[in-house]
C-alpha cells in the first residue's frame, strides 16, 4: 500500500502560515535560512507580519507557498524519519505545487527551485501587469466537457478565453480577456446548472496562451540556470496528468503548464482509481486540495498536513 504527497498552489497564502514549522523544526529554519540566502530576500518576514496584500502579489505568494511545502517535507524527512520514496507511489501538485513536488521528487534542490520559482513568478508578474484587462473565473456546478464548446469558439485570437483549470466534475476555471471572460460565464449560466461564478484574485490570465511571453523568457532562464536529477518518485505533471520519470522532459513541462490547462480532475482521478494509493496527504500550506477531493470523492482518506499535530498524527499513523 502507497500514499501520494500532493501539493497546493496560488491562492492558499495567508499571513503566519506555516510558522510553526519555520520556527518549532531545526529543520525549518535551516530550509528558510537556506531560501532566503538562494533568492536575498526575508520572505519570512512577509509571511509572518504581511500585509496580506503585498504577500499575495504573484512575486511573493508563489515563494511564500513554495518555502512553507518545502519546509514541511523536510520536517518530515529529517525529523521524523519518513522516506519519501519507499512510502510513495506518485507526487503531485496543483500549477506552483509541481515545483514543491519536483523537489521533493529530488530532481532539485530546495535552493535551485526557490531560484527559479523566483523567475517564474517575477515574469508571470510582468506579462500579467501587461493585461489588465484578463482575469480568471471559477465556475461552480459545472464540469470541463459542459465549458469545453463554448469556450472553444475563444480559444485564439484577441478576444481569448480558455479552461485554464479543470479542477474537479463540479468545478472549472477559465482564464483570458475580462469581457470575453464575462461573455462565456453568461453563456454557461444560460446553458448549465452554474452555480456560482467566482473571479479569482489572481494577477493575470494564468494558463492561457496569453501568458507566452513569460514562457519564452522563461524558457531562455532554464535553459541557462536548470539541471535536473533523477527522480526519486515519479511525479504526475499538470499537463498530461501523467506520472514522469524523465528528467530530460522536466524543462519542456514546466515550459509548457505556464500556458497550458492544469489537468488536476485527471490527475485525481488516476490517484483514487490506482488500488495500491490508501492514503493522499496534502502538504501545507492550507487544505484547499484535500476539501476539494473530498468533494468529488467523500470516501478516500484524504489528509491535510496543516499543523505540527497533524504532520504528528500522520508520521504515527504510517
Amino acid at each position: 500500500m502507497a500514499s501520494v504527497l500532493i501539493f497546493p498552489g496560488q491562492g492558499v497564502q495567508k499571513v503566519g502560515m506555516g510558522l510553526a514549522f519555520v520556527n518549532g523544526y531545526s529543520s525549518g529554519m535551516e530550509v528558510m535560512r537556506e531560501i532566503e540566502e538562494a533568492i536575498s530576500f526575508k520572505i519570512s518576514r512577509l509571511i509572518n507580519e504581511g500585509p496580506i496584500e503585498e504577500l499575495s502579489k504573484t512575486e511573493n505568494a508563489q515563494l511564500a507557498i513554495f518555502a512553507i511545502s518545502a519546509i514541511c517535507t523536510r520536517i518530515l524527512e529529517r525529523e521524523y524519519g519518513y522516506i519519501i520514496e519507499k512510502k510513495c507511489k506518485y507526487l503531485a501538485g496543483h500549477s506552483l505545487g509541481e515545483y514543491a513536488a519536483l523537489c521533493s521528487a529530488g530532481v532539485f534542490s530546495i535552493t535551485d527551485g526557490a531560484k527559479i520559482v523566483k523567475r517564474r513568478s517575477e515574469l508571470m508578474a510582468n506579462v500579467s501587469g501587461d493585461a489588465e484587462e484578463s482575469c480568471m473565473v471559477a465556475l461552480l456546478g459545472v464540469c470541463a466537457s459542459d465549458v469545453e464548446d463554448t469556450v472553444a469558439a475563444y480559444n485564439v485570437g484577441r478576444d481569448m478565453c480558455v479552461i485554464a483549470n479543470d479542477n474537479s466534475p463540479s468545478e472549472v476555471v477559465i482564464s483570458g480577456i475580462k469581457r470575453t471572460v464575462k461573455e462565456v460565464v453568461e453563456k454557461v449560466k444560460i446553458s448549465f446548472n452554474l452555480l456560482k461564478a467566482i473571479e479569482l484574485n489572481t494577477s493575470g490570465p494564468f494558463h492561457s496562451p496569453l501568458m507566452c511571453k513569460a514562457a519564452i523568457e522563461y524558457d531562455k532562464y532554464l535553459l541557462q540556470n536548470f539541471n535536473c536529477n533523477d527522480f526519486k518518485v515519479p511525479v504526475i505533471m499538470n499537463t498530461t496528468a501523467r506520472p514522469l520519470t524523465e528528467k530530460k522532459l522536466v524543462h519542456e513541462h514546466l515550459i509548457r503548464q505556464i500556458t497550458d490547462r492544469v489537468r488536476w480532475r485527471e490527475t485525481v482521478e488516476l490517484i483514487v482509481d490506482d488500488p495500491e494509493i490508501t492514503k493522499i496527504v496534502e502538504v501545507a500550506p492550507g487544505r484547499t486540495l484535500s476539501k476539494m477531493i473530498k468533494r468529488s470523492y467523500p470516501d478516500v482518506d484524504v489528509i491535510s498536513l496543516e499543523t505540527v499535530s497533524q504532520v504528528e498524527e500522520f508520521v504515527q499513523s504510517e
